[in-house]
Protein backbone atom coordinates (compact mmCIF):
# COMPACT_ATOMS: atom_id res chain seq x y z
CA UNK A 1 0.00 0.00 0.00
CA UNK A 2 1.70 3.17 -0.59
CA UNK A 3 1.72 6.27 1.31
CA UNK A 4 -0.51 9.19 -0.21
CA UNK A 5 0.33 12.06 2.51
CA UNK A 6 3.92 12.85 3.21
CA UNK A 7 3.23 14.83 6.34
CA UNK A 8 0.91 15.66 9.32
CA UNK A 9 1.13 19.35 7.96
CA UNK A 10 -1.09 18.23 5.15
CA UNK A 11 -3.65 16.95 7.66
CA UNK A 12 -3.78 20.17 9.32
CA UNK A 13 -4.77 21.48 5.23
CA UNK A 14 -7.58 18.72 5.06
CA UNK A 15 -10.80 19.91 4.12
CA UNK A 16 -12.81 16.61 5.41
CA UNK A 17 -12.68 14.35 8.65
CA UNK A 18 -14.23 11.68 8.21
CA UNK A 19 -14.53 9.79 11.58
CA UNK A 20 -15.00 5.56 12.07
CA UNK A 21 -15.73 4.31 15.39
CA UNK A 22 -14.95 0.94 15.74
CA UNK A 23 -15.42 -1.61 18.04
CA UNK A 24 -15.18 -5.66 17.52
CA UNK A 25 -15.56 -5.62 13.69
CA UNK A 26 -12.05 -7.31 12.71
CA UNK A 27 -14.19 -8.66 10.07
CA UNK A 28 -15.33 -5.78 8.50
CA UNK A 29 -13.01 -2.96 9.19
CA UNK A 30 -10.11 -2.86 6.72
CA UNK A 31 -12.95 -2.56 3.70
CA UNK A 32 -14.53 0.43 5.95
CA UNK A 33 -10.47 2.31 6.45
CA UNK A 34 -9.82 1.41 2.63
CA UNK A 35 -13.48 3.26 1.64
CA UNK A 36 -11.57 6.31 3.54
CA UNK A 37 -8.27 6.46 2.06
CA UNK A 38 -9.24 5.29 -1.63
CA UNK A 39 -11.70 8.85 -1.72
CA UNK A 40 -11.35 10.33 -4.85
CA UNK A 41 -10.28 13.74 -2.68
CA UNK A 42 -7.19 13.30 -0.60
CA UNK A 43 -7.35 16.42 1.07
CA UNK A 44 -8.97 14.30 3.80
CA UNK A 45 -8.67 13.24 7.36
CA UNK A 46 -9.56 9.78 8.74
CA UNK A 47 -10.04 9.65 12.64
CA UNK A 48 -10.39 5.67 13.62
CA UNK A 49 -11.99 5.41 17.14
CA UNK A 50 -11.13 2.44 18.78
CA UNK A 51 -13.50 2.35 21.15
CA UNK A 52 -11.91 -0.27 23.65
CA UNK A 53 -11.79 -3.41 21.30
CA UNK A 54 -11.18 -6.69 22.38
CA UNK A 55 -10.78 -8.35 19.30
CA UNK A 56 -7.68 -7.15 16.77
CA UNK A 57 -8.97 -3.78 15.31
CA UNK A 58 -7.21 -2.02 17.33
CA UNK A 59 -4.06 -3.29 15.85
CA UNK A 60 -6.05 -2.79 12.14
CA UNK A 61 -6.01 0.81 12.98
CA UNK A 62 -2.25 1.10 14.39
CA UNK A 63 -1.36 -0.66 11.07
CA UNK A 64 -3.09 1.70 8.80
CA UNK A 65 -2.20 4.80 10.53
CA UNK A 66 1.94 3.71 10.21
CA UNK A 67 1.38 3.77 6.55
CA UNK A 68 -0.81 6.88 5.82
CA UNK A 69 -0.21 9.98 7.56
CA UNK A 70 -3.73 11.59 6.89
CA UNK A 71 -4.72 8.72 9.77
CA UNK A 72 -5.69 9.63 13.30
CA UNK A 73 -6.04 6.95 16.04
CA UNK A 74 -7.54 7.30 19.54
CA UNK A 75 -7.98 4.29 21.60
CA UNK A 76 -10.25 4.85 24.01
CA UNK A 77 -12.45 2.33 26.97
CA UNK A 78 -15.55 1.40 25.52
CA UNK A 79 -18.65 3.57 25.64
CA UNK A 80 -21.11 3.25 22.76
CA UNK A 81 -21.09 4.75 19.52
CA UNK A 82 -21.94 8.15 20.82
CA UNK A 83 -18.88 8.40 22.64
CA UNK A 84 -16.64 6.90 20.16
CA UNK A 85 -18.36 9.84 17.66
CA UNK A 86 -17.90 12.72 19.36
CA UNK A 87 -14.74 11.58 20.82
CA UNK A 88 -13.96 11.87 16.86
CA UNK A 89 -15.14 14.86 16.58
CA UNK A 90 -13.35 16.70 19.13
CA UNK A 91 -10.21 15.34 17.35
CA UNK A 92 -11.19 16.38 14.18
CA UNK A 93 -9.39 19.98 12.28
CA UNK A 94 -11.28 20.02 9.44
CA UNK A 95 -14.41 22.10 8.70
CA UNK A 96 -16.54 19.29 7.59
CA UNK A 97 -16.99 16.15 9.06
CA UNK A 98 -18.46 12.57 8.15
CA UNK A 99 -19.41 9.78 10.11
CA UNK A 100 -18.80 6.05 9.09
CA UNK A 101 -19.67 3.32 10.98
CA UNK A 102 -16.99 0.26 11.47
CA UNK A 103 -18.48 -1.83 9.69
CA UNK A 104 -19.92 -0.04 6.66
CA UNK A 105 -17.96 1.94 3.97
CA UNK A 106 -18.52 4.79 1.00
CA UNK A 107 -18.98 5.49 -2.55
CA UNK A 108 -15.43 6.17 -3.53
CA UNK A 109 -16.27 9.37 -5.17
CA UNK A 110 -18.50 10.56 -1.94
CA UNK A 111 -16.21 13.83 -0.35
CA UNK A 112 -15.61 14.97 -3.53
CA UNK A 113 -19.49 14.86 -4.91
CA UNK A 114 -20.52 16.35 -1.62
CA UNK A 115 -17.83 19.40 -1.26
CA UNK A 116 -19.04 20.30 -4.79
CA UNK A 117 -22.67 20.30 -3.46
CA UNK A 118 -21.38 22.30 -0.24
CA UNK A 119 -19.72 24.83 -2.75
CA UNK A 120 -22.79 25.43 -4.84
CA UNK A 121 -25.52 25.30 -2.10
CA UNK A 122 -23.97 26.24 1.71
CA UNK A 123 -25.49 24.48 4.39
CA UNK A 124 -25.29 23.46 7.71
CA UNK A 125 -25.36 19.87 6.37
CA UNK A 126 -26.12 17.61 3.58
CA UNK A 127 -28.42 14.67 3.69
CA UNK A 128 -27.49 12.29 1.21
CA UNK A 129 -29.55 8.73 0.43
CA UNK A 130 -27.43 4.94 1.39
CA UNK A 131 -27.96 1.22 -0.38
CA UNK A 132 -28.32 -1.48 2.17
CA UNK A 133 -25.87 -4.19 1.42
CA UNK A 134 -27.00 -7.71 2.91
CA UNK A 135 -24.25 -10.17 2.64
CA UNK A 136 -23.91 -11.89 -0.99
CA UNK A 137 -26.96 -10.13 -2.14
CA UNK A 138 -26.97 -7.18 -4.65
CA UNK A 139 -27.55 -3.30 -3.04
CA UNK A 140 -30.44 -1.90 -1.99
CA UNK A 141 -31.04 1.25 -2.80
CA UNK A 142 -33.37 3.06 -0.47
CA UNK A 143 -35.37 5.44 -2.24
CA UNK A 144 -34.99 9.24 -1.33
CA UNK A 145 -35.82 12.71 -3.13
CA UNK A 146 -35.90 13.19 -6.56
CA UNK A 147 -33.77 16.26 -6.70
CA UNK A 148 -31.60 18.54 -4.91
CA UNK A 149 -33.12 21.05 -2.63
CA UNK A 150 -33.35 23.13 0.84
CA UNK A 151 -35.17 23.44 3.80
CA UNK A 152 -34.13 26.43 6.10
CA UNK A 153 -37.00 26.27 9.13
CA UNK A 154 -37.67 23.81 11.94
CA UNK A 155 -40.51 23.00 10.57
CA UNK A 156 -39.70 21.70 6.70
CA UNK A 157 -36.97 19.78 8.92
CA UNK A 158 -39.50 17.95 10.78
CA UNK A 159 -41.91 17.24 8.06
CA UNK A 160 -38.80 16.06 5.42
CA UNK A 161 -37.81 13.98 8.31
CA UNK A 162 -40.96 12.28 7.85
CA UNK A 163 -41.63 12.38 4.50
CA UNK A 164 -37.86 11.04 3.62
CA UNK A 165 -38.13 8.21 6.72
CA UNK A 166 -35.22 6.52 8.17
CA UNK A 167 -32.56 8.03 6.07
CA UNK A 168 -33.02 11.48 7.20
CA UNK A 169 -32.96 10.39 11.06
CA UNK A 170 -29.05 8.47 10.08
CA UNK A 171 -26.17 9.85 11.41
CA UNK A 172 -24.20 8.53 9.14
CA UNK A 173 -25.63 10.09 5.94
CA UNK A 174 -24.64 13.79 6.97
CA UNK A 175 -22.28 16.11 5.43
CA UNK A 176 -21.87 18.27 8.29
CA UNK A 177 -19.91 21.67 9.50
CA UNK A 178 -17.93 20.66 12.91
CA UNK A 179 -18.77 23.56 14.51
CA UNK A 180 -22.62 22.23 14.86
CA UNK A 181 -21.79 18.84 15.63
CA UNK A 182 -19.44 20.43 18.73
CA UNK A 183 -22.56 22.43 19.42
CA UNK A 184 -24.91 19.31 19.63
CA UNK A 185 -22.94 16.27 20.27
CA UNK A 186 -24.68 12.92 20.15
CA UNK A 187 -26.50 11.85 23.11
CA UNK A 188 -25.14 8.44 24.56
CA UNK A 189 -28.72 6.81 24.40
CA UNK A 190 -29.95 4.00 21.74
CA UNK A 191 -31.23 5.68 18.91
CA UNK A 192 -28.96 8.45 19.62
CA UNK A 193 -29.17 9.70 15.76
CA UNK A 194 -33.02 9.99 15.61
CA UNK A 195 -32.61 12.21 19.43
CA UNK A 196 -29.80 14.27 17.77
CA UNK A 197 -32.15 15.36 14.90
CA UNK A 198 -34.95 16.01 17.38
CA UNK A 199 -32.68 18.03 19.32
CA UNK A 200 -30.80 19.91 16.37
CA UNK A 201 -33.21 20.49 14.02
CA UNK A 202 -35.35 22.65 16.96
CA UNK A 203 -32.76 25.26 15.45
CA UNK A 204 -33.21 27.15 12.12
CA UNK A 205 -31.09 25.27 10.26
CA UNK A 206 -29.49 25.17 6.13
CA UNK A 207 -30.17 21.97 5.06
CA UNK A 208 -29.32 20.54 1.67
CA UNK A 209 -30.81 17.19 0.69
CA UNK A 210 -29.32 15.08 -2.52
CA UNK A 211 -31.08 11.70 -3.92
CA UNK A 212 -27.14 10.14 -4.26
CA UNK A 213 -26.70 7.22 -2.36
CA UNK A 214 -23.17 7.57 -1.08
CA UNK A 215 -23.34 5.25 2.15
CA UNK A 216 -23.18 1.56 1.98
CA UNK A 217 -24.80 -0.28 5.28
CA UNK A 218 -23.99 -3.82 5.79
CA UNK A 219 -26.71 -5.53 7.08
CA UNK A 220 -25.06 -8.29 9.88
CA UNK A 221 -27.23 -9.88 12.45
CA UNK A 222 -24.72 -9.21 15.08
CA UNK A 223 -25.14 -5.58 14.11
CA UNK A 224 -26.75 -3.04 16.77
CA UNK A 225 -30.06 -3.21 15.06
CA UNK A 226 -30.51 -6.88 15.23
CA UNK A 227 -28.85 -7.48 18.82
CA UNK A 228 -30.96 -9.58 21.47
CA UNK A 229 -33.33 -7.84 24.06
CA UNK A 230 -31.82 -5.29 26.30
CA UNK A 231 -33.25 -2.70 28.92
CA UNK A 232 -31.35 -0.04 26.83
CA UNK A 233 -33.79 -0.69 23.79
CA UNK A 234 -36.47 1.16 26.24
CA UNK A 235 -34.40 4.08 25.54
CA UNK A 236 -36.46 4.41 22.06
CA UNK A 237 -39.40 5.76 24.48
CA UNK A 238 -37.71 8.97 25.32
CA UNK A 239 -36.87 9.50 22.11
CA UNK A 240 -40.45 9.55 21.10
CA UNK A 241 -41.62 11.79 23.92
CA UNK A 242 -38.72 14.29 23.28
CA UNK A 243 -40.38 14.39 19.49
CA UNK A 244 -43.89 14.51 20.61
CA UNK A 245 -42.91 17.54 22.86
CA UNK A 246 -41.22 19.09 19.92
CA UNK A 247 -44.00 18.47 16.89
CA UNK A 248 -46.43 19.79 19.67
CA UNK A 249 -44.29 23.25 19.40
CA UNK A 250 -44.05 23.40 16.22
CA UNK A 251 -47.59 23.17 15.74
CA UNK A 252 -47.16 19.96 13.91
CA UNK A 253 -49.85 17.81 15.26
CA UNK A 254 -50.90 16.18 12.16
CA UNK A 255 -47.98 14.32 12.56
CA UNK A 256 -48.50 13.15 16.40
CA UNK A 257 -50.39 9.90 15.27
CA UNK A 258 -46.85 8.61 13.95
CA UNK A 259 -45.16 8.70 16.93
CA UNK A 260 -47.88 7.50 19.20
CA UNK A 261 -48.40 4.64 16.63
CA UNK A 262 -44.73 3.89 17.31
CA UNK A 263 -45.12 4.07 20.68
CA UNK A 264 -47.62 1.37 20.59
CA UNK A 265 -45.58 -0.77 18.29
CA UNK A 266 -42.82 -0.13 20.54
CA UNK A 267 -44.58 -1.10 23.54
CA UNK A 268 -45.91 -4.10 22.33
CA UNK A 269 -42.78 -5.78 20.64
CA UNK A 270 -41.09 -4.86 23.36
CA UNK A 271 -42.90 -6.21 25.96
CA UNK A 272 -43.34 -9.34 24.34
CA UNK A 273 -39.13 -9.13 24.05
CA UNK A 274 -39.23 -8.76 27.23
CA UNK A 275 -41.32 -11.64 28.65
CA UNK A 276 -39.30 -14.19 26.52
CA UNK A 277 -36.27 -12.36 28.02
CA UNK A 278 -37.64 -12.91 31.37
CA UNK A 279 -37.11 -9.44 32.17
CA UNK A 280 -39.14 -8.33 34.90
CA UNK A 281 -37.66 -4.95 35.53
CA UNK A 282 -37.76 -4.29 31.96
CA UNK A 283 -41.54 -5.53 31.66
CA UNK A 284 -42.72 -2.49 34.51
CA UNK A 285 -40.82 0.32 33.02
CA UNK A 286 -42.78 -0.83 29.85
CA UNK A 287 -46.54 -1.07 31.50
CA UNK A 288 -45.37 2.30 33.20
CA UNK A 289 -45.19 3.43 29.72
CA UNK A 290 -48.39 1.67 28.54
CA UNK A 291 -50.67 3.57 31.23
CA UNK A 292 -49.04 7.22 30.85
CA UNK A 293 -49.80 7.09 27.07
CA UNK A 294 -52.82 4.72 26.44
CA UNK A 295 -55.24 7.85 26.53
CA UNK A 296 -53.12 9.32 23.96
CA UNK A 297 -52.42 6.33 21.95
CA UNK A 298 -56.07 5.60 21.65
CA UNK A 299 -56.78 9.29 20.79
CA UNK A 300 -54.29 9.78 18.01
CA UNK A 301 -52.60 6.39 16.93
CA UNK A 302 -54.69 5.18 13.78
CA UNK A 303 -54.57 1.23 14.49
CA UNK A 304 -55.45 -1.61 12.21
CA UNK A 305 -58.01 -4.23 13.57
CA UNK A 306 -56.15 -6.69 15.49
CA UNK A 307 -53.80 -3.96 17.06
CA UNK A 308 -56.72 -2.36 18.13
CA UNK A 309 -57.72 -6.22 19.75
CA UNK A 310 -53.96 -5.65 21.21
CA UNK A 311 -54.49 -2.51 22.91
CA UNK A 312 -57.73 -3.44 24.52
CA UNK A 313 -56.02 -6.57 25.59
CA UNK A 314 -53.05 -5.11 27.35
CA UNK A 315 -55.94 -2.57 28.82
CA UNK A 316 -57.40 -5.73 30.87
CA UNK A 317 -54.63 -8.26 31.38
CA UNK A 318 -50.83 -8.43 29.40
CA UNK A 319 -50.75 -12.11 29.58
CA UNK A 320 -53.19 -12.52 26.87
CA UNK A 321 -51.17 -10.15 24.22
CA UNK A 322 -48.67 -13.03 23.55
CA UNK A 323 -51.64 -15.32 23.00
CA UNK A 324 -53.27 -12.95 20.81
CA UNK A 325 -50.07 -11.88 18.30
CA UNK A 326 -48.97 -15.43 17.81
CA UNK A 327 -52.21 -16.20 16.75
CA UNK A 328 -52.18 -13.64 14.29
CA UNK A 329 -48.78 -14.82 13.40
CA UNK A 330 -49.71 -17.94 12.76
CA UNK A 331 -52.71 -16.75 10.00
CA UNK A 332 -49.96 -14.06 8.75
CA UNK A 333 -48.52 -17.11 7.65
Amino acid sequence: MNRPWSSKEDVLMSKVSIIIPIYNVEKYVRKTIESAINQTEKEIEIILVDDGSTDFSGNICDEYAAIDNRIVVLHKTNGGLSSARNAGTELAKSEFLMYLDGDDFLALWAVERLLAVMKQYPSDFIQFGYKEVDQGQRPNEKEYCSNIYQAKSSKELFENLYELGGVAASGATKFVRRELMLKNPFVSIQHEDEMWCTQAFQNSLTVTYIPDALYFYVMRENSIIHSSFNEKKLDIFTVIQERIIVLKQLQLEYLLHIEYERMYNAILLLYCAAIEAGNETALDKIKKQFMENKSNIKKYANLQRKFKVMFELMNLNYKFVNLYRAYWKQKDM
